[in-house]
């Protein structure tokens, strides 16, 4: 979970936002998460892939028209390699504890043995009122699909 607010500013200590693409298309909410890393069920100690500096962005881009996007790095130095092939990466959106739209992401696999971006936007459903009061974004519990990949 994160709370969502305007872009950070630029500064030279910390990476410029990755999302939204262009700024200057019209009003967004922002935010971001450190990690999420999937593990073997039963197995908590050793991640087999994850997901790293997700960053989070819906922008106003006319009346009514609002783009969500997702940035993130994708982990492949852990025990294994993955995928959303069971289900996609669900991202809901809430003003308080209501869930105002969601946007579901089947990212691409996570290779073993590397650190790569991954990027998807696509067109949300939201109406001007909610998009002024979203406040938060959560990332419900999903299943992936990973490989073991012993050296």
């Amino acid at each position: 979970m994160c709370l969502l607010g305007p872009m950070p500013p630029r500064t030279p200590g910390r990476s410029d936002a990755q999302v939204p693409s262009d700024a200057s298309r019209g009003d967004s909410k922002y935010g971001r998460i450190a990690f999420v890393y999937f593990y073997q069920d039963g197995v908590k100690a050793d991640p087999l892939f994850g997901l790293l500096d997700i960053e989070i962005a819906i922008q106003r881009r006319g009346p009514r028209t609002f783009q969500f996007e997702i940035y993130c790095i994708g982990d492949g130095y852990q025990s294994g390699h993955g995928s959303s092939e069971p289900e996609p990466l669900a991202i809901e959106f809430l003003v308080g504890a209501r869930v105002v739209a969601k946007a579901e992401w089947r990212y691409p696999t996570v290779l073993n043995g590397h650190m790569d971006a991954l990027t998807f936007s696509v067109p949300i459903e939201l109406t001007d009122n909610d998009f002024e009061q979203i406040d938060s974004a959560l990332l419900p519990s999903v299943r992936a699909e990973a490989t073991i990949c012993l050296e």
